[in-house]
């Protein structure tokens, strides 16, 4: 992991840092035009930091999972949510699977708890 750095460098676009992991062929290519497009195309993101934002990594068996749950106002155009909906569905076998053992483990947490007050009542 010795490839991983938290801090920027100084001087270094994202567009620069992008052309830096393209072929070298392909990146001596670019045009001063392109190169400054790209940079211009970058800087326009619409990603925005959203009011929650929830990204976990967990060790499950043998490898590791990630969570990650965003949620925020949808300022997305009607294409692209189609589009997501397409090529995102929400009804696989994965999600389903999924909340079910989520149900399954708020289910369960719900029923311990009414046992264990229901005994301190009764005690």
């Amino acid at each position: 992991m010795s490839d991983v750095t938290f801090e920027k460098p100084l001087g270094e676009s994202r567009a620069d840092r992008l052309l830096d992991n393209i072929d070298p062929d392909v990146r001596e290519s670019f045009t001063d035009e392109q190169r400054r497009a790209l940079a211009e195309a970058m800087r326009t993101s619409t990603w925005q930091r959203q009011p929650i934002d929830i990204r976990v990594s967990l060790p499950f068996l043998s490898s590791r999972w990630f969570l990650t749950v965003v949620s925020g106002r949808d300022v997305r155009h009607d294409g692209r949510r189609r589009a997501e909906r397409l090529f995102r569905p929400l009804s696989t076998i994965g999600n389903t699977l999924f909340m079910g053992a989520i149900s399954t483990v708020v289910c369960s947490v719900i029923v311990v708890a009414v046992l264990v007050y229901s005994s301190i009542i009764a005690g």
